[in-house]
């Protein structure tokens, strides 16, 4: 069995059980662990894969979402030992996975899912009947349950009106009575709690705190200020920040062994480090208080929760204290922790491939991985512009430049390139290119400032940032001006598309994988949260703002493009829908441009490494007949063609 790229997940009241999401025949499937014995067993044998898992709290049963080729399925449940599986909910319709939690317990579920351009969340015990809870239009994610099964999480636009959203079980979906009836005074008549974010306060919410069971308090991370802040939610104390918890770029967080532990995890410049803190230290003023409430709890009845998601003025209080946990420079990709404290990471860096890595904070000194040596030259760039410094990670084959250059272009934009292993790269530096990967302007990692402030010149922005990179790798002799090109997946592909055809001097080839090749086609024909998304990057629809969309477009500059061109789609993506593709190739054919359009299945993002695979040989394949002069191979012994391994990189859907 291959090893996996997912952390485990560890039933909470059973520490020998565990399920993770594995590479099984080159598919991921549902894997079993029992840590008392060692033994996996592999629960499902999807064609299509699976990419999503649970275990319940109580360690009885796994849980898997059993998707088709388009994404949409049920969640499915088998006993943990084997045995018939079946539906995990009764009721639940058929739609797109939009999250699962349990309560404390395991005695209730809850899972939304999207039909319908709508998202629906459904609450029931498991392998029983589920009521559904509630419903709202676009796209809403279901971040937790409440230990005591009485609230739920969801997250929407972190700048829109539904941030987050606090929906009581106890609500029904036709219940019209106000939500103060189940204890969440100024929610709206139809029952939830919204909490609003806007331009200058985006909110996530993450989890709910595992041993706070009389009052829910939710964790969430705040973005304000140009910082990221830890923050905590109760219906006592509204929206609390932790100043003393606050970032220069992106952060997560879970809560972490005991009432107010936290660990957190912080992206920056591509690297992970992680921490360890007290929201309120032992000693402080929040601490009293915390006692004082907690004795008073003890002598009375539960009554119904106080305040609303408004901030109230916080108290002075202590620092919260902080210590990071020693790890080694890379990405950690994923990151769970067992009922012992134990942490479980994925991890990796540009020149080794994933590996588990077991941290145990406190308790031993970390063994961290040797330094890899396979002759590709890895090197930083800063590549400094009026409106800051853009990043870059390059590989180059051995021996001197310039080197024909492809720069493999991230997608989201919302994401980032790491110092993480990239099998690509890999392979297209062992056929002599160099490789580059540009953390453009939208990038996470880099700050809010970096990330939101381009003007809303989607696309156009990002494609500055490349060719200024450009600019300097052929200026420096890494590049050859003559041969740089451009190879992306899904948003990355839809960069490379609008650079051939904005910049038609400067690239002499491009490959898009699972583009946008016509922005207003694909805003009207993608999912909810993908068009929520685009509201948000152009200010409007194309309807509302149909300049800004015109602008950012591929086809607004197709009759531009003389470089060939390699289109990769699928008739099943509900991301990037196959139509719009098919036009954009159109286009290119009726203007006698080199082009080949290559129809691929698994929709967005296959769930089978075979299919990764053969996509990335089509590229190979493509560049060599586009630049056909001889390239330089680096002495690295005879490995042709593109090696048996997972091909995904670091992207996900």
């Amino acid at each position: 069995m291959t090893q996996a790229f997912q952390s485990p997940g560890f039933a909470a009241l059973a520490a020998d059980r565990a399920v993770e999401t594995r590479l099984v025949d080159e598919r991921w499937q549902a894997v079993a662990w029992d840590l008392r014995t060692g033994r996996r067993r592999v629960v499902t044998d999807r064609p299509e894969g699976v990419h999503l898992s649970e275990i319940e709290p109580d360690g009885d049963a796994v849980w898997w979402f059993d998707a088709d080729h388009a994404g949409e399925g049920r969640w499915r449940r088998e006993p943990f030992a084997g045995g018939p599986a079946g539906e995990a909910l009764h009721g639940v319709p058929r739609g797109r996975a939009y999250g699962v939690a349990f309560d404390r317990t395991g005695a209730l579920a809850a899972v939304a899912v999207g039909v319908d351009g709508a998202s629906h969340c459904y609450v029931g015990p498991p392998a029983g009947e589920a009521r559904l809870i509630g419903s709202a239009p676009g796209y809403l994610g279901l971040a937790d349950l409440s230990p005591d099964g009485r609230l739920l999480a969801l997250a929407g636009q972190p700048d829109g009106d539904d941030a987050v959203v606090l929906w009581p079980t106890a609500a029904r979906a036709d219940d019209e009575t106000d939500g103060s009836a189940h204890g969440l005074p100024g929610a709206r008549p139809d029952g939830p709690l919204r909490i609003a974010g806007n331009r200058g306060l985006r909110l996530w919410p993450i989890e709910f705190n595992p041993l706070a069971v009389p009052e829910p308090e939710l964790l969430l991370v705040v973005e304000e200020e140009e910082r990221y802040t830890l923050a905590t939610w109760s219906a006592d104390t509204g929206l609390r920040r932790h100043p003393g918890l606050s970032f220069d770029a992106q952060i997560t967080a879970g809560w972490y062994q005991g009432p107010r532990g936290v660990l957190i995890q912080h992206e920056r410049a591509g690297r992970s480090r992680l921490l360890l803190a007290d929201l309120d230290p032992p000693d402080g003023p929040g601490a009293t208080a915390r006692r004082a409430a907690r004795k008073q709890e003890g002598t009375r009845q539960e009554t119904a929760w106080q305040g609303t998601g408004d901030q109230e003025p916080e108290p002075a209080r202590r620092a919260p204290s902080v210590r990071g946990i020693s790890t080694p420079g890379g990405t950690i990709h994923d990151l769970s922790c067992a009922p012992d404290g134990t942490l479980h990471c994925v991890w990796s860096r540009e020149s080794t491939p994933p590996r588990p890595l077991v941290l145990r904070p406190g308790t031993e000194v970390a063994h961290h991985p040797g330094p890899d040596h396979d002759g590709t030259s890895r090197t930083r760039r800063w590549t400094t512009r009026p409106y800051g410094r853009i990043h870059s990670f390059v590989s180059t084959p051995a021996g001197p430049g310039p080197w024909p250059t492809l720069f493999l272009v991230h997608g989201g934009p919302a994401t980032h390139d790491r110092d993480s292993y990239d099998p690509r790269v890999n392979v297209l530096v062992e056929q002599g290119y160099a490789v580059v990967r540009t953390n453009y302007r939208g990038s996470t990692g880099y700050g809010a400032r970096w990330q939101h402030e381009y003007g809303h010149r989607v696309g156009l922005a990002q494609i500055e940032d490349l060719a200024a990179v450009r600019a300097d790798l052929v200026a420096d002799g890494t590049a050859l001006a003559e041969r740089t090109g451009l190879c992306g997946f899904s948003w990355g592909g839809y960069l490379a598309l609008l650079a051939m055809g904005a910049q038609p001097d400067l690239w002499s080839l491009g490959m898009a994988a699972q583009p946008i090749a016509d922005y207003p086609a694909a805003y009207r024909t993608t999912t909810p949260a993908l068009r929520a998304l685009d509201r948000q990057l152009f200010g409007g629809t194309p309807d509302e703002v149909p300049e800004r969309y015109r602008a950012a477009d591929p086809r607004s500059y197709v009759h531009q493009v003389r470089s060939p061109v390699l289109l990769v789609a699928s008739r099943t993506d509900e991301r990037c829908p196959p139509d719009q593709v098919a036009r954009y190739a159109a286009d290119l054919g009726r203007l006698a441009v080199p082009h080949e359009l290559l129809w691929v299945d698994g929709g967005h993002y296959s769930r089978r490494t075979a299919d990764h695979r053969s996509v990335l040989t089509a590229m190979v394949r493509f560049a060599r007949r586009s630049w056909p002069a001889p390239l330089p191979r680096p002495p690295r012994g005879d490995r042709p063609g593109v090696p048996a391994e997972s091909m995904e990189g670091g992207e996900q859907p």
